[in-house]
């Protein structure tokens, strides 16, 4: 059996987690520059799933999960007038360093995280399933 790889130990749950709470008036600190980082990561990752597409591709998988999560919540934050304090910034830098330490306490290793979700994206057969995986299954097949 595969090791699968959990959602918290993707940076982009923990954005839109809060992106979330930040459209629900919970949380103060506007989260669009880690959503445009989120976003941005996701686009070039679809470029390199592209480039080695294949029969064993998960891209509509990883489409769906990302699309359909972080573009709507990024496009209610930046219709509402987006006015970026020190604050916002200063809260994006610690958001990372947590997740960082984070992963560090619980002995995984960013890169091999990230890597292994791409080759599991690119070819089902490799890598390490990725979160959702099975619920995508129960509900495509």
């Amino acid at each position: 059996m595969k090791n699968n790889i959990t959602l918290d130990k993707f940076l982009s749950f923990w954005i839109v987690l809060y992106s979330l709470g930040y459209v629900l008036k919970i949380f103060p600190y506007n989260p669009i520059i880690l959503l445009t980082l989120a976003i941005f990561v996701f686009v070039i990752k679809v470029f390199i799933v592209l480039y080695y597409y294949n029969k064993n591709s998960n891209l509509l998988y990883y489409f769906i999960i990302n699309f359909f999560t972080k573009i709507p919540l990024f496009i209610i934050i930046y219709c509402d007038n987006i006015n970026l304090t020190h604050d916002d910034i200063i809260f994006t830098i610690l958001m990372i360093l947590v997740y960082i330490l984070y992963i560090k306490a619980i002995n995984e290793d960013i890169f091999c995280i990230y890597r292994d979700f791409l080759y599991f994206i690119i070819n089902k057969e490799i890598g390490r399933e990725g979160p959702l995986y099975k619920y995508y299954n129960i509900i495509i097949k």
